[in-house]
């Protein structure tokens, strides 16, 4: 009883100064210090737990200076054209059309000499309908596709071609466009080819009115649209092959197409050709009774550069009305201000991400009961944008801010939420572990955990960013630094300024929730800043019982039902149906509900004039000029400069011979249209040198037979020609006339198209076949390459290359960063294997979903898809991090553990991403919507694969102990997994006892290590979980009735008429409880950590028997647990190990043995073992703690 009251005062000297490290001091009897955490993240902690207000004022001066540096010495993004940077840079196709580019526009270091002039006659203006009351300026073919349009359609989407929806399109225009100030101030023609201020709109009302030679639209009857009609059947037989222009119609040969259809300037074929669609010609053709066409167009005469005169139509009659009069509905619009809009309703449509802030932030402030961490979560948002642009703009010296950058406010918003509710978990269960006196132990025990899994998710999801930055086109290299450089910002202020504030936040509900007395006692903060969380009660049911519950029953159901899942996944993305490349050339910025969008890819293309009827794609060959692109390729529009081919040359006779062989068998390949001529310089060269010298006064360059030339020869009348115009396709030096570019022009037998098809195979034929040639050439020609210089569309066609080929690139690059990632932080192969099967299956769903939802693979498609890897890894890294976390070391417990301790932060996480992603749906950018769908889908494909794939394969499969462990190295010991092995305390004799707490496990508080000595508690005995800790036994074979009674969840109930005396050796304590009242086993512990089961006599289901230790015959191991966790073999074969066989039966329950040889010396309560003055022949069998 003596040494007992000795250690209990022990203790309480420590646990007075407990709060304070600075009242921790040496004593003059010799007493230690007591031992701490060591090492810089420690140190961190204490810097954080004293000097918190630094800490925020640092982060704040530092944003502060940061955000005034970008946003003053340097533009401000500018979003009037938002698909710059929609394009690919540094591709071989992308290089020689930059290159080819700009030789054209260079004037500095070529000149070509004088082309032949250009004798096409200009189109002649002509004025149609000035006979009638309808004027209209021109005809529609004059304007092209350079005025607006407004298609219209029936509310019931009926007939459009009665009168009632004819005057309706009619009125309709006049009410929203033609009478607005804006039109009559600026429309074509005012004044000058008509008699009035603005002339008609080419619409069908005015077209039968001038065939009905009506005044204005709202004339016409039924008769004149039935007159029309017929006018129209009769006609459309002549007309409907005018794919190409009215002049085609104008210069036919006379009589070939009647009078009264080719009356008013062939006004039949504009009606047909523009203002009706494709369908309605071809049903006349086929003699479809009766007529009749869901749609019309409308073309106003404003010319389209305009662009303000629109923007005020638009916005201010067009968009706030329903576009309808119950009669017809305004279904499409072409007004040519797209991007402008787009700018506006970016940042309209930001409205959307402020209200998903709005519910986030009041569902961070219910989770953690705290309007500081609430404010600091949302600071940490902000800040991480503004730093990340700050060090895209400023350290990385990126030129160009894309629109497509805004999607990181999104992934900001969800990944700054899972961050904070993580986080503010730990903490949680930090605090209720250690208690709140030891602040610097708190923070850095919530720093251990949190600074390893929000590292991995956080560097994860960032290295998928960072992957794309491989990219060929602009916009996804930009948005790849952006939001990569972001998300790190997150983690640094994550672990800077949010646990700063929870300090601050802490010291506030001490000071204000409860005087000195009540600040000692752990749960005081709890009830002050946490009483909302009661409402959890309920549902933390459903994270602690009914899904561990579920995945421990329904294990096999759930690995069976995600394999299936994967592999549909991988077969809908590899096989069938696969990823749409884009089809379309229209890049779209809007929802796909838009007019604008409507107009460009669904009501565009029904009409006749959006047919593409180009000629064939045209085919050049260069030589002398670097096909390089050399300009900056984050910055759009920046091709460079001209790079000439210092090694070409062309004057030798073999270089003349090899290239007149060239074009005579380019001339004979099956892609060249043997219609059109190849224009090459060498044979009209020959042909020149061939001609008499009679007629003209050129010589040497005349009568000249002999092939090849000799080089001074061949200068000199190269030079004559070409002075002539005769070489168009020449490019001379500027500085000394000498041949500098040679250029070799032909037509081939494929159409220009933006169709991939096509495309790929046009480039596929012709490429390969020009590089084996141009291969064979001498040496100054091996440099020559193929482009078509007017076929934009094997621009999209590199395009679709690039996006195809970067997204898979880019996904294989993130799994494998994120894989060893993840083997670097968790530390165990198993635990890895498990975790990328889960995030690859997670990928494929996700991915699989996106394409049966019809996504095509364009930029920002791309983009998100790539993305869908860094974010798939976040839940099931929390869920790993803490399943190596665990106690215990059997995969049932640990499993239970994680589940239990991170299902509810991460599914409020998933929630509030989800939330996030929701609110954006009603955006009219198309941008924010995708975004939006993609975040729902993703949170909900990754937390299910998380909560239920990941743990059922852990359950399952996951290692055993440390079956799978991978060393740690030394540098990373501050933020490895799991409990750092501890060296054996040396105890002086005077002071034997020290009190302090656990860092891991909450259910085993009491470890004799170098850095705590633990109280034992009265009649509860923990031993340490980990292996090289002192296995201490409790011995109390006393119970009266045979056995520990058991409350509810199946544990030890607690008596009130326990008293803690000691018993003398050989006698049966008659009364009391194992359990004394402050020992209480909660419903959460029971719930994490399982049931005791009916075999519990004397030691507490916590106690861990580490592998290899030895327990004395005493210590009566048929009273353990049958939940306890013995490490080695035979659990039943314990007291084997007894050096003596000395057996102690009848300890008093208050008595500990730790393996001493001499059972006659009893260790009672508080004390402990001394290994260096057992006897020197006893320590080889004793269970000595290991050190490292």
């Amino acid at each position: 009883m003596t040494s007992v009251r000795r250690a209990s005062g022990n203790s309480d000297r420590l646990r007075d100064s407990h709060g304070d490290p600075r009242r921790v001091k040496r004593q003059s009897d010799g007493m230690d210090e007591r031992p701490r955490p060591g090492g810089v993240c420690f140190m961190y902690s204490r810097i954080l737990a004293r000097f918190w207000y630094v800490i925020c004022l640092l982060v704040f001066l530092t944003v502060g200076a940061y955000t005034a540096l970008s946003l003053t010495a340097y533009e401000l993004p500018d979003f009037s054209n938002p698909s710059e940077g929609f394009e690919t840079r540094g591709t071989i196709i992308t290089s020689r059309f930059v290159s080819l580019g700009n030789l054209v526009d260079d004037e500095d270091l070529v000149m070509s000499r004088p082309l032949a002039v250009d004798k096409s006659q200009t189109r002649v203006k002509r004025q149609i309908g000035a006979d009638a009351g309808v004027q209209f300026c021109y005809s529609i073919e004059y304007w092209g596709e350079f005025v607006p349009v407004i298609v219209f359609e029936t509310v019931d989407g009926g007939n459009m071609l009665t009168t009632s929806a004819i005057k309706s399109v009619c009125t309709t225009g006049e009410r929203l466009v033609t009478t607005h100030p804006s039109f009559t101030a600026n429309c074509l023609c005012v004044g000058t080819y008509t008699d009035r201020a603005c002339p008609s709109t080419w619409s069908l009302g005015n077209y039968i009115a001038l065939f009905s030679n009506k005044s204005s639209c709202a004339d016409i009857s039924d008769e004149d649209v039935a007159s029309t009609m017929a006018l129209l059947q009769r006609c459309a037989k002549f007309v409907h092959n005018g794919t190409r222009s009215e002049r085609e119609f104008e210069y036919a040969v006379p009589g070939s197409i009647p009078a009264e259809c080719s009356q008013h300037n062939f006004a039949v074929h504009t009606v047909l050709y523009y203002l009706l669609p494709a369908v309605f010609t071809k049903g006349i053709l086929d003699g479809v009774t009766p007529l009749e066409s869901q749609i019309t167009a409308v073309f106003y005469p404003i010319y389209s550069h305009q662009r303000d005169t629109l923007e005020t139509i638009f916005t201010e009659n067009i968009m706030p009305v329903a576009y309808e009069d119950g009669i017809t509905t305004i279904k499409a619009v072409e007004f040519f201000i797209k991007f402008r809009l787009f700018s506006s309703n970016l940042f309209a449509d930001s409205l959307y991400m402020g209200i998903g802030i709005g519910l986030i932030f009041l569902l961070i402030w219910v989770y953690t009961g705290s309007f500081l961490v609430t404010l600091a979560a949302l600071f940490n948002m902000i800040f991480s944008l503004v730093l990340g642009y700050f060090f895209f703009t400023v350290v990385f010296s990126r030129p160009f801010f894309p629109f497509g950058n805004f999607m990181t406010v999104i992934l900001i918003i969800g990944v700054g939420a899972d961050d904070t509710f993580v986080f503010m978990d730990l903490w949680k269960q930090s605090r209720a572990k250690l208690g709140i006196e030891d602040l610097p132990l708190l923070v850095y025990e919530t720093l251990r955990h949190a600074s390893v899994t929000m590292f991995v998710t956080s560097v994860t999801t960032a290295a998928a960013l960072f992957a794309t930055v491989i990219s060929d086109i602009t916009v996804v290299k930009c948005f790849a630094v952006f939001a990569g450089t972001s998300i790190m910002m997150n983690l640094v202020l994550t672990l800077t300024l949010l646990p700063a504030v929870i300090v601050m936040q802490h010291k506030i509900a001490v000071c204000c929730c409860g005087s000195k007395s009540q600040r000692s006692t752990p749960n005081t903060e709890t009830k002050c800043t946490s009483c909302l969380n009661i409402l959890f009660k309920p549902i933390t049911v459903i994270f602690e019982r009914v899904i561990p519950f579920l995945v421990s029953k329904l294990r096999y159901l759930w690995i069976t039902i995600f394999t299936l899942l994967m592999i549909g996944g991988a077969v809908v993305i590899f096989f069938q149906p696969g990823f749409q490349l884009p089809s379309q050339a229209e890049f779209q910025f809007f929802a796909s509900s838009h007019p604008f969008e409507l107009y460009d890819f669904v009501y565009k293309d029904q009409f006749s004039f959006s047919e593409e009827n180009f000629p064939d794609a045209d085919g050049t060959i260069i030589w002398g000029v670097q096909a390089v692109d050399n300009g900056n390729h984050w910055k759009p529009g920046d091709s460079g400069t001209l790079a000439l081919d210092d090694s070409f040359q062309f004057y030798e006779p073999e270089h003349q011979t090899w290239m007149l062989n060239f074009c005579a068998e380019l001339r004979n390949q099956s892609f060249v249209n043997p219609d059109e001529p190849v224009r090459c310089f060498i044979e009209n060269f020959k042909y020149y040198m061939e001609l008499s010298c009679t007629n003209q006064d050129v010589s040497p360059c005349c009568n000249q037979v002999d092939f090849p030339y000799d080089p001074a020869l061949f200068d000199v009348c190269l030079n004559a020609f070409a002075t002539n115009g005769l070489f168009p396709d020449l490019y001379f030096r500027r500085n000394n006339s000498e041949l500098a570019v040679i250029g070799v022009t032909f037509t081939t037998q494929y159409p220009y198209t933006f169709l991939y098809e096509s495309n790929d195979e046009f480039w596929q034929s012709v490429n390969p076949w020009m590089e084996e040639k141009i291969s064979s050439a001498p040496d100054p020609l091996q440099n020559g390459w193929f482009i078509s210089k007017l076929n934009y569309g094997l621009l999209f066609y590199d395009l679709q290359q690039s996006l195809a080929s970067g997204t898979q690139i880019s996904m294989v690059i993130t799994l494998a960063i994120a894989s060893g990632i993840l083997l670097l932080t968790i530390q165990n192969v198993l635990i890895t294997i498990c975790a990328m099967v889960t995030i690859t299956s997670a990928v494929f769903v996700t991915v699989a979903s996106l394409v049966l939802l019809g996504w095509e693979l364009n930029i920002i498609e791309a983009t998100i898809i790539t993305l869908a890897v860094g974010l798939s890894v976040d839940f099931t890294i929390h869920y790993g991090v803490a399943f190596k976390l665990s106690p215990s070391s059997d995969r049932d417990q640990r499993t239970r553990y994680s589940l239990t301790t991170m299902t509810a932060a991460i599914t409020i996480a998933a929630l509030s991403t989800f939330i996030a992603g929701a609110l954006v749906l009603p955006a009219t950018v198309l941008i924010y919507y995708q975004f939006g769908v993609f975040l729902m889908l993703v949170v909900s494909v990754s937390w299910s694969h998380g909560t239920f794939f990941f743990q059922t394969l852990c359950i399952t499969i996951g290692p055993q102990g440390s079956c799978g462990d991978v060393p740690c190295l030394p540098c990373c010991e501050c933020c490895r997994l799991g409990e750092k092995p501890k060296k054996a305390i040396k105890v002086k004799p005077a002071h034997r006892s020290a009190v302090t707490q656990s860092h891991d496990n909450p259910l085993a508080r009491h470890i004799v290590t170098e850095e705590r000595v633990q109280t034992i508690s009265r009649g509860l005995v923990d031993a340490a979980p980990l292996e090289g800790s002192v296995f201490l036994v409790q011995n109390n074979k006393t119970q009266t009735n045979g056995h520990i009674p058991t409350g509810q969840y199946g544990v030890p109930e607690p008596r009130t008429s326990h008293r803690n005396r000691s018993t003398p050796q050989g006698h049966r304590r008659t009364s009391g409880s194992l359990w004394p009242h402050d020992n209480h086993v909660t419903r959460e512990q029971y719930d994490r950590y399982g049931s005791l089961g009916h075999n519990q006599r004397a030691v507490d289901r916590r106690s861990v028997v580490p592998n290899g230790s030895v327990v004395p015959n005493g210590a009566n191991h048929r009273t353990m647990a049958r939940e306890s966790v013995v490490h080695g073999s035979n659990q039943r074969a314990l007291a084997r190990g007894s050096p003596n066989g000395a057996i102690q039966r009848h300890a008093s329950h208050e008595n500990i043995y730790a393996g001493a040889p001499n059972f006659n010396q009893v260790y009672t309560l508080n004390s402990v073992v001394d290994f260096d003055r057992l006897p020197q022949s006893s320590h080889q069998s004793l269970p000595r703690p290991s050190v490292r």
